[in-house]
């Protein structure tokens, strides 16, 4: 552990600070000022979405919920999580690299959290489960549930750098989850500690909008009684679960729409049932794992620089994240990411980064459309699918860099001096994550 720490530190300490970001708008856009990241645990978009029909692992049809709430802005038709596993799916989520887990979530600029932190976001969490310490210490504060349990949960807060009167406020819900839970029993119970979770996470949002009104943030929820009751309840409570779900998301999703807040709806993972009245559901394990009904995830997002409807192809829970980035125009860093964006905005942006300042000049058709100097730089507001040039100039180099801009796009200048120690520790630590897992499972099997 202490040999992952020094490599850490040492990828720290090569990072590119974005503190001295340029932005030039070539025209005028709308862009989320904040952002709702909510996952739902253990909700498969096969009992929703009205593209699929669920089946059980015997062939029979599985009941299906009926939404109203559920399926608006862009949503994604096909996409899945490649490991339908609470910790590692939530891992893949935030560093948008599909062979996460949750100690890579703890290294420099692995995750959406860092990147947004980097550019003045606050990071705020309201998690009942998929939460782990390394990524409650990407948060600036943290509202969690320190156990599974809906009957006696137990939740506490973690607060690294929280905004004033956010503790407080958190406080507050933490002792409310009682008034919530207080005589209720079955799916009425599990459903009660989901509208906790939500809103806790509603008042929090109103909170920042009220008190904070010029701080960006980034607000990760996760509720959990849609994983557990697809567990504990069985198949008929499952789907009525996410129509309790439907109707209460909307005071949030209002929130969002009325306070210019992206908000992206998805999950960990789905859930499978061996037949339909089925008792149990399951995930992770056996014939599980391998069900589409545990592997397909939704993906919906609502944000004022989108293109509403639906959104065809195959897709990767790993895209995620990039795509997060992209709507609220911040660069696709993440160090170990493997997933692409997905085009739901409706412009482009281009990111330049570079080792040291130059002059940077952007074309189409022969004319030049901006010029400015800097080492770190955003044009944002660029139509899509058109051609341009960048061209960056230094007193000793000369960069030209032809581009079609059908997304978002990010372009690294480098004067060829020195050695690039970032992608050589990024390698580095990709190699020591592979051995380390080798070695955990030779230990497992002897």
């Amino acid at each position: 552990m202490n040999f992952f720490f020094l490599i850490s530190v040492v990828y720290l300490a090569f990072s590119i600070t974005a503190a001295d970001a340029s932005e030039i708008k070539i025209n005028d856009i709308q862009r989320p000022d904040s952002a709702i990241l909510f996952i739902v645990d253990g909700l498969g978009s096969s009992y929703y979405y009205p593209e699929y029909t669920p089946h059980g692992m015997d062939g029979s049809i599985i009941s299906k919920a009926f939404t109203r709430n559920l399926t608006f802005g862009a949503r994604i038709i096909d996409i899945k999580t490649p490991i339908p596993s609470t910790g590692q799916a939530h891992s893949v989520i935030f560093t948008g690299f599909s062979e996460a887990n949750e100690e890579i979530v703890g290294y420099p600029d692995a995750t959406i959290y860092d990147i947004t932190r980097r550019y003045g976001f606050v990071n705020l969490a309201v998690m009942e489960k998929g939460d782990f310490q390394t990524l409650r210490d990407e948060q600036d504060i943290i509202l969690f549930a320190q156990n599974n349990s809906i009957d006696e949960p137990l939740i506490s807060i973690q607060a690294n750098k929280a905004p004033s009167g956010v503790f407080e406020l958190m406080h507050d819900w933490k002792v409310k989850l009682p008034e919530y839970l207080e005589k209720k029993k079955g799916i009425e119970k599990y459903s009660a500690y989901n509208k906790w979770g939500i809103d806790a996470a509603n008042a929090l949002a109103g909170y920042m909008e009220k008190n904070h009104p010029t701080q960006r943030f980034l607000l990760t929820v996760n509720v959990g009684a849609i994983d557990s009751g697809g567990h504990n309840l069985g198949e008929d409570d499952y789907y009525r679960l996410i129509e309790d779900l439907d109707r209460d998301m909307y005071p949030l999703y209002t929130t969002a729409n009325e306070n210019n807040f992206a908000l992206f709806f998805t999950a960990d993972h789905g859930m499978s049932f061996s037949a339909k009245n089925a008792r149990r559901g399951g995930h992770a394990s056996g014939n599980y794992a391998k069900m589409q009904e545990s592997l397909r995830i939704p993906l919906v997002i609502k944000a004022s620089n989108i293109v509403s409807g639906t959104i065809q192809g195959k897709f990767n829970q790993s895209d995620i994240a990039p795509t997060l980035m992209s709507v609220l125009d911040l660069p696709d860093s993440l160090a170990y990411a493997d997933g692409k964006n997905i085009n739901v905005k409706n412009y482009a942006s281009i990111f330049v980064k570079a080792d040291k300042e130059y002059s940077v000049s952007l074309w189409n058709n022969g004319q030049k459309v901006s010029e400015t100097s800097g080492s770190e730089l955003i044009f944002a507001g660029l139509p899509l699918d058109t051609d341009y040039t960048l061209k960056a100039v230094s007193a000793d180099k000369t960069h030209e860099e032809r581009l079609f801009l059908d997304s978002d796009k990010l372009v690294r200048f480098d004067s060829g001096k020195g050695i690039d120690l970032r992608g050589i520790v990024a390698i580095i630590l990709i190699v020591v994550v592979i051995i380390g897992g080798l070695l955990v499972i030779k230990k497992i099997k002897d």
